[in-house]
């Protein structure tokens, strides 16, 4: 598919209400917030973690495990501690957030702890965990996956979180798998190696292959700001497993040269606004 056949088949998704957004780190980033990769070094540095040249995805989630493991405060309070200490309370949304918002798709879904879309998400019911969507009664939701920073015992960060998700949000997980069916689901901000984003992808290759739709199945889309985004095998690998794969550094020349007058500092955030707003 060409870049502007992307573009159509999301925008169609998004006037038919089948749009649902993804938005990791790397949109947070925008306001000051350190990445995934980021954090998970702040941890690594702790208990003295070699973290020379590039982590592996599996040491995302572990590193976090082994500075808990290792944490004897009482209930673990410095392990939560240094989580809240690299998210203030006083940060403000950036530009991404607010044209994620105003796109208006039906769903938005967010890893981020933080409370940058909270803030600016109006018409969308905030779900923070398994009862809220028991209660849920809009048809929009932001749906925080991972928790939320107010309340640090409940994330999801480290190895056992994850291993134990489908126990600890069976209704999350459940929720968002039947949403893959029939939506379209955009990935912003997050890295080509991220341990969720790998997730998600199984997730899409299981259903497509265990109801036998594979070919049938709709697309989904990631933008991409991985420097290999490029190579054909990547593009290969992902669309065998229903992601199309958008390369921010192989932007048609107009939206790159749009996305140079956009008032984002980041590099990458412009470039991600320049996209997002051809979906209009």
């Amino acid at each position: 598919m060409t870049f502007y056949e992307m573009i159509k088949d999301m925008s169609l998704a998004l006037r038919r209400e089948k749009l649902v957004v993804f938005v990791g780190a790397g949109v947070s980033k925008n306001s000051g917030l350190p990445t995934w990769g980021q954090m998970v070094q702040a941890f690594a540095k702790e208990i003295g973690y070699p973290t020379e040249g590039r982590l592996a995805t599996e040491e995302y989630i572990r590193i976090p495990q082994y500075y808990y493991c290792m944490d004897e405060s009482s209930n673990h309070i410095a392990y939560y501690s240094l989580i809240q200490s690299m998210i203030p309370e006083n940060i403000q949304p950036n530009l991404l957030d607010e044209l994620i918002v105003a796109l208006h798709p039906k769903h938005i879904v967010t890893t981020n702890f933080d409370t940058l879309l909270d803030q600016v998400a109006r018409g969308y019911e905030i779900i923070r965990e398994d009862r809220d969507l028991l209660t849920g009664i809009s048809a929009h939701y932001l749906l925080k996956l991972h928790g939320d920073i107010c309340h640090p015992e409940q994330l999801v960060f480290k190895e056992d979180d994850y291993l134990h998700y489908s126990q600890t949000h069976r209704l999350m997980e459940t929720f968002l798998k039947s949403l893959l069916i029939d939506h379209v689901f955009l990935f912003v901000g997050y890295s080509l190696n991220d341990y969720n984003l790998k997730t998600f992808v199984s997730w899409i290759d299981y259903i497509a292959q265990e109801m036998q739709v594979k070919r049938e199945m709709h697309r989904n889309y990631f933008l991409s700001s991985s420097l290999h985004a490029g190579k054909d095998y990547l593009h290969k690998y992902y669309e065998g497993k229903g992601l199309q794969v958008i390369d921010l550094y192989r932007l048609p020349r107009e939206v790159d040269e749009h996305a140079q007058s956009i008032r984002l500092s980041d590099e990458l955030g412009r470039k991600t606004c320049a996209v997002l707003e051809l979906l209009f």
